[in-house]
């Protein structure tokens, strides 16, 4: 492979699940699909099935630090892609990290929550991790977590649409919202993408996919973090993202606990 067609290297930084079907383990499946390669640094340890979470075991800040330099030293970082944060060790280490790197991007994907419901974060970790959403480029939120950063509900689809351009402006970064948890008929798997004051609404590809699929969030993330490193705008980096998610919802299985794995 020559020189000029090596793949972009995104920085995948994240829970270990260990089902693989989300965390750092699927950032890299998703980059690579998207056209990337993932070097991955592990901000916790995931206990959990596909269908239930059940403990979160932190890693030691010195750890994730010393990863996160060896992940530097071996190639350029294009992208940073942070999912599951989970303590304020992992939020300071991923922040300094950022602040000694100030013209890498950064996706953000806010993993605020299990979803059996069980928190994914630790209380005394909120202060680090506002400075990681101000030091992001894109937030990648789903319906819940949009709410719970905003700390409000949302009743419409217009109101989703002005909660993507209060984050935007509360975090000085691009908004894609993720539609797959839209209540409003006709909206479910419309994404909102809000960027420099214009909003783009990017539809489901086929038919919105009524299955309860593990990862998803992670999936979309870490490819739209690729097709960014790529070199694509973010709404094309969306829809990319968008379409390899679908294929893989298309092409996924259940789970012995019965919960829909993607698969690609």
């Amino acid at each position: 492979m020559g020189i000029r067609n090596l793949p972009p290297v995104i920085l995948a930084f994240g829970g270990f699940d260990p089902t693989g079907g989300a965390g750092v383990l699927m950032d890299a499946k998703a980059a690579q699909a998207a056209g990337g390669y993932a070097a991955a640094v592990p901000s916790c340890l995931a206990i959990q099935s596909t269908a239930a979470f059940a403990q979160l075991v932190p890693i030691p800040r010195t750890a994730i630090e010393r990863a996160l330099d060896c992940a530097a030293k071996s190639y350029r970082i294009r992208v940073v892609k942070i999912g599951m944060v989970g303590t304020r060790a992992a939020a300071e280490a991923i922040h300094n990290f950022l602040s000694r790197n100030p013209a890498v991007p950064v996706v953000l994907d806010p993993v605020l929550r299990s979803s059996s419901g069980a928190p994914l974060l630790a209380a005394g970790a909120l202060p680090a991790y506002r400075r990681l959403l101000a030091r992001s480029s894109v937030v990648t939120p789903n319906l819940p977590e949009i709410e719970k950063i905003l700390d409000r509900k949302i009743g419409s689809f217009g109101e989703a649409i002005l909660a993507a351009r209060d984050l935007s402006s509360a975090a000085g970064a691009a908004v894609v919202l993720k539609g797959g948890h839209f209540p409003w008929k006709g909206k479910r798997g419309v994404d909102i993408v809000f960027e420099r004051r214009r909003v783009t609404l990017l539809g489901p590809v086929g038919k919105a996919p009524r299955v309860d699929a593990h990862g998803t969030g992670c999936a979309l993330a870490s490819a739209l973090a690729a097709r960014m490193a790529l070199g694509e705008t973010l709404v094309d980096a969306a829809r990319s993202a968008k379409g390899l998610v679908s294929r893989w919802i298309a092409n996924g299985f259940p789970s012995l606990e019965g919960r829909w794995t993607l698969f690609g």
